[in-house]
C-alpha cells in the first residue's frame, strides 16, 4: 500500500422486473413466439440466449430500483449491508450510507431500502426464469451451459433473499416461512417454507455444476461469466448455511482446486482489489464504458485516494476499519497494510483519519468489480470442516490461507467453538469491505456492539436475531400480492 500513501501525500439494462404484477410485464409487440425461440435454441443457442444472459449478468453491475446515487449494482447493495455490522466505520455521518450505518429506515415494511433489496434480487430471479423458460426439455449442447448459468444466477438471488428476509436457517429460520419461490415466470405466490426454498436451490446448484462439467466448460475461460466455480461458491454458501457441511466443504474445495491462486503481498496490498485479472478473481464485472457507473461506482465510495465521495480529492467521506478488528491483525500480517496506522495530514487542516481503508485504493472510479474471490472458498471450507467435526482438516485449510498473508502464522491448535471463533475472525479480516459481514454475522448468530470501539461514529448495539431480518416491503409486494397478508409479515 506504499504506492497509495505516496499518491495521497502527493495529491494533497436489458430486462425488467420481479414477482409483483407491476414488475414482471414483458415488453409489448413481440414478433417471435416462445415456441419459435425454443426451436431456434436447438440449432443456435448462442443467438438467442447469449444476449439474454449477458443482459442479466450486466444487471449485477447496474441494477437498481429507484435510480439513486448509492443503490446501483451488487457491490453497492452489499456495501450497504456491510455498513450494518461491527467492522466497517463510516467516518462522516452526513455521507451516503448513513441510514444503513445508523440502522435507520431499513427493515420496516414501509422503508424504501427493504423494497430496493427485494426488487433487485427478484429481478434476478425473473431474468433467470425468462431464460430457463425458453430452454426446451430436449435441449443439448450450448443451451445446457446457459441453463446452468441461469440456475446458478437464480440460486444466488434466493440465497440473498433468504439471508435478508428470514432468520438464519440454523438459528430459528428453518421452520419458518421463506420467500416466494418462483421457478418459472408466473403470477404472484405466497411464502414458500424455508426448507423447500433451500432444498430447491441446493438441487439447482448441483444440477448446474453437473451441466457445466458435462459440457466441459472451462472455469478459467472468463472471470466475467457464470461458470462451475461460481456455482460451487454459491453451493458452499448455501450448504454451510443449512448445515450440510460435507457438501459445503466439497463445493468449496472444487473452487480451490479449479486453478485460481492466492494473491501475493504486492497484489494484495497494491491492487485496490478491483480487477478481474487478479489471480484470485472467481467472478466479477470487467469495466466497460457502456456500463460504467462513473462516480456512483463502488470505487467512488471506497477509495480514499479517489476524486469522488470517499476520496481525499472528492468529498473525503472516508470508510475505515473498526479499531478493535485492526488491533487483532498481527504486525506480521500484510493485510494490516490495507489500513492507515496513524492520521495522515495531506494538506493543512486536511487529515485522513487513522484506520481509514487503503484496501480499495484506486486513483479512478472507472474500475472492475470483484464479486467472488478464492479466499472465500478457503474460509467456507474451513468453517464447514470445523462445523462438521473435522478440526484437523479445518486447521490445515485455515493455515493454507492465513500463512500466505502472515508468514509468522502458526497452524491453529484450537478445536470446537474456539476454532470457529478463529475462522470467524479470519473471515472478518480477509473479506473486510467485500460484502460478507452482514451474512456471516447472521450465520454465526453475532449481533452488533460498537460500544467499546475507539473510532465508530455511531455506537450501535443490536442483539443477533430479528433485528437483522427485514420485513417484506409493503409498497411493491404486500399491496400487490394477494397471497401474502399482514399475518405473513416478519415481526419488527
Amino acid at each position: 500500500m506504499k504506492k497509495a500513501l505516496i499518491y495521497i501525500a502527493s495529491a494533497a439494462t436489458l430486462l425488467s422486473a420481479s414477482c409483483s404484477s407491476d414488475l414482471d410485464t414483458a415488453p409489448a409487440g413481440d414478433k417471435v413466439s416462445d415456441e419459435q425461440l425454443q426451436e431456434l435454441i436447438k440449432t443456435d443457442a448462442d443467438l438467442v440466449l447469449q444476449p439474454m444472459m449477458l443482459g442479466a449478468v450486466n444487471y449485477m453491475h447496474t441494477g437498481n430500483r429507484s435510480g439513486g446515487t448509492n443503490d446501483r449494482g451488487f457491490m453497492i447493495w452489499n456495501l450497504g449491508m456491510d455498513m450494518q455490522g461491527n467492522d466497517m466505520v463510516l467516518c462522516d455521518l452526513t455521507n451516503w450510507f448513513a441510514d444503513e450505518y445508523m440502522f435507520e429506515n431499513l427493515r420496516q415494511q414501509t422503508a424504501s431500502y427493504t423494497a430496493d433489496r427485494w426488487y433487485c434480487y427478484y429481478k434476478i430471479v425473473f431474468q433467470a426464469n425468462q431464460i430457463l423458460d425458453l430452454i426446451p426439455e430436449d435441449a443439448e449442447g450450448r443451451a445446457l451451459v446457459y441453463k446452468a448459468q441461469a440456475l446458478t444466477y437464480r440460486a444466488l438471488a434466493y440465497y440473498y433473499l433468504m439471508a435478508v428476509y428470514q432468520d438464519d436457517y440454523l438459528h430459528g429460520g428453518k421452520d419458518k416461512a421463506g420467500v416466494p419461490l418462483y421457478l418459472t415466470v408466473e403470477g404472484a405466490k405466497g411464502r414458500t417454507p424455508s426448507t423447500e426454498v433451500f432444498s430447491t436451490i441446493t438441487e439447482d446448484l448441483k444440477t448446474a455444476v453437473a451441466l457445466f462439467g458435462a459440457a466441459g466448460y472451462d472455469p478459467k475461460q472468463s472471470t466475467s461469466d457464470i461458470d462451475q466455480t461460481v456455482a460451487n461458491m454459491v453451493l458452499a454458501r448455501v450448504a454451510v448455511t443449512t448445515g450440510d457441511y460435507a457438501t459445503a466443504a466439497a463445493a468449496a474445495d472444487a473452487v480451490i482446486t479449479a486453478g485460481y491462486s492466492l494473491m501475493n503481498e504486492e497484489q494484495y496490498t497494491e491492487s485496490g482489489f478491483q480487477s478481474t485479472a487478479l489471480p484470485e478473481t472467481v467472478w466479477g464485472y470487467t469495466w466497460a464504458d457502456a456500463t460504467s457507473l462513473g462516480n456512483r461506482s463502488f470505487a467512488a465510495f471506497m477509495s480514499v485516494i479517489g476524486s469522488s465521495y470517499g476520496g481525499v480529492l472528492g468529498n473525503a467521506c472516508y470508510v475505515a476499519i473498526d479499531s478493535r478488528l485492526y488491533d487483532q491483525i498481527p504486525a506480521t500480517d500484510y493485510r494490516k497494510e490495507c489500513f492507515l496506522d496513524a492520521d495522515l495530514e495531506v494538506a493543512p487542516g486536511k487529515v485522513i483519519p487513522k484506520y481509514a481503508n487503503l484496501k480499495f485504493a484506486t486513483q479512478s472510479f472507472y474500475q472492475d468489480e470483484v464479486y467472488m474471490r478464492l479466499a472465500e472458498a478457503y474460509l467456507l471450507k474451513a468453517e464447514a470442516e470445523a462445523r462438521g467435526g473435522n478440526d484437523a482438516a479445518a486447521q490445515q485449510t485455515l493455515f493454507d490461507l492465513v500463512s500466505k498473508r502472515d508468514a509468522a502464522y502458526a497452524k491453529s491448535t484450537k478445536t470446537g467453538a474456539g476454532l470457529l471463533d478463529e475462522i470467524f475472525l479470519q473471515s472478518r479480516i480477509e473479506l473486510w469491505g467485500e460484502g460478507h459481514e452482514f451474512f456471516t454475522n447472521k450465520r454465526f448468530n453475532v449481533g452488533v456492539d460498537r460500544s467499546s470501539s475507539a473510532n465508530h461514529t455511531h455506537k450501535a448495539v443490536k442483539p443477533a436475531g430479528k433485528e437483522f431480518t427485514y420485513q417484506i416491503p409493503l409498497s411493491i409486494e404486500l399491496n400487490s400480492n394477494p397471497h401474502i397478508n399482514a399475518g405473513d409479515q416478519n415481526p419488527l
